[in-house]
């Protein structure tokens, strides 16, 4: 998450944010929009942690802020993708395809009175190509890859490691910040290899300006995997931040999944990135901003469960599922439920007790325990799954081998990470038959 400071402005402050009353323009055309929460075993979760949560629908949600009354716990749900892709009879043949998804953290940008930059920018946009690259990752989806300087330094490497490169357009790859690599080899020259880049309707316009420049939005690369002859649409995102703006996120993910479901059923979806939302969060208040609890983490979780629920749509057999959950890996309940109590001590060390980082690295990409997030957010957010690879395979064609939390130890010869995110290294199984 990056958190954008307060602007002075003629001795007063300007408060940077954005009004909640926006939605999407097309809210309540799409049948996915009118699920009732309670008939959905993907957001019935949801409907379980709200008043009258079974006659709630998905548009009222983004229409009336939710009042929670407990935490939703996506528990169920979690073990529910785990148990029926472990029930998936075994591939015939199938080849291993391992996807990658990161935020790099490059951002070292200025802009009127203020300046945004991720610790040990410097050292790390020189060797942070070379690494990811020289990793054997088929598929990396990368976020904050803001300038092109750096998408130059990552071609570069692409060229001489076998990679093809998808940055989006010169106009506004510097406002997405994100770039996809594919390995040349796996992509069929007969095709189809079409790129795409779209910018979402609901923004924190602030972000834009007077602040650094950006716009966010997704990046699509559909291309035929020619191992098996499957067509794989991916998809590369990175949403909004803070539980606050959870309605511009809720948003986003909303055009995302609808976009996703455009493509058809006998072609697989893998769509990946930053969502700034975790599954699961035990409280709704966390952690702490100049002296201000920080608060709304309970909605803040909607946006995966949507994400889920667009992507995945309504027919049977389309669901879409989180690999991360779909490999057995998803601990975030067990985890969180486990955290201490938020207090002073967190500001000193990670979590209050540096020591408990140890369980923590495997299981979330976003948290304290990591050196760059600790300086930047220490003691203001909870540690979540914020990073994602979600598949849709109508046809199941493919298959979860392993999943896990990656580049989590520093860099050799530094005491610093690759990022303030680690990432998520998925192998998937897929089969052209």
């Amino acid at each position: 998450m990056r958190r954008l400071v307060l602007l002075p402005v003629l001795g007063g402050t300007m408060l940077l944010g954005c009004s909640p009353s926006m939605l999407p323009s097309d809210l309540g055309e799409h049948e996915l929009d009118g699920t009732r929460l309670s008939e959905s075993e993907v957001l019935e979760h949801l409907a379980v942690a709200l008043p009258d949560g079974e006659a709630l629908t998905v548009e009222d949600l983004f229409r009336e802020a939710p009042g929670y009354v407990r935490a939703p716990d996506p528990s169920a749900l979690l073990a529910r993708m785990r148990d029926e892709h472990a029930a998936l009879p075994p591939l015939a043949t199938a080849e291993p395809l391992r996807v990658l998804s990161f935020n790099v953290g490059l951002l070292d940008r200025w802009y009127p009175f203020a300046v945004l930059q991720v610790p040990h920018v410097d050292e790390r946009r020189v060797r942070v190509p070379a690494e990811l690259l020289g990793d054997g990752w088929d598929v990396l989806l990368l976020q904050e890859v803001w300038d092109e300087r750096d998408v130059a330094v990552f071609a570069d490497e692409a060229a001489r490691a076998g990679y093809l490169v998808h940055a989006g357009s010169s106009e506004h790859h510097e406002e997405h910040g994100l770039l996809m690599l594919v390995r040349e080899s796996l992509v069929d020259p007969s095709g189809p290899d079409d790129r795409g880049e779209e910018t979402f309707e609901l923004q924190r316009g602030v972000e834009d300006f007077p602040g650094p420049g950006i716009d966010r939005g997704f990046l699509t690369w559909r291309f035929r995997h020619a191992p098996t002859g499957v067509v794989i649409d991916v998809f590369d995102t990175h949403t909004t931040a803070f539980p606050d703006l959870a309605w511009v996120r809720e948003g986003q993910v909303r055009q995302l999944g609808l976009r996703a479901q455009e493509v058809p059923d006998d072609e697989v979806v893998v769509l990946a990135g930053d969502v700034n939302a975790g599954p699961y969060y035990p409280l709704d208040r966390f952690g702490e901003v100049d002296g201000v609890p920080t608060e709304g983490w309970w909605r803040n979780a909607q946006a995966y469960a949507f994400l889920l629920h667009y992507l995945g749509g309504a027919g049977a057999g389309t669901g879409a599922w989180d690999a991360h959950a779909a490999a057995g890996e998803a601990e975030d309940v067990a985890i969180l439920d486990r955290l201490p109590a938020f207090g002073p001590s967190f500001h000193d060390e990670p979590l209050g007790d540096a020591t408990l980082c140890d369980e923590l690295a495997g299981v979330f990409t976003g948290s304290d325990c990591n050196s760059l997030y600790f300086e930047q957010y220490a003691a203001t957010e909870y540690p979540a799954r914020l990073d994602h690879v979600l598949v849709r395979d109508a046809l199941q064609r493919v298959r979860v081998q392993d999943s896990a939390i990656v580049y989590t130890e520093p860099l050799s010869g530094t005491t610093f990470e690759a990022s303030d995110h680690y990432g998520v290294g998925v192998t998937l199984l897929l089969s052209g038959q």
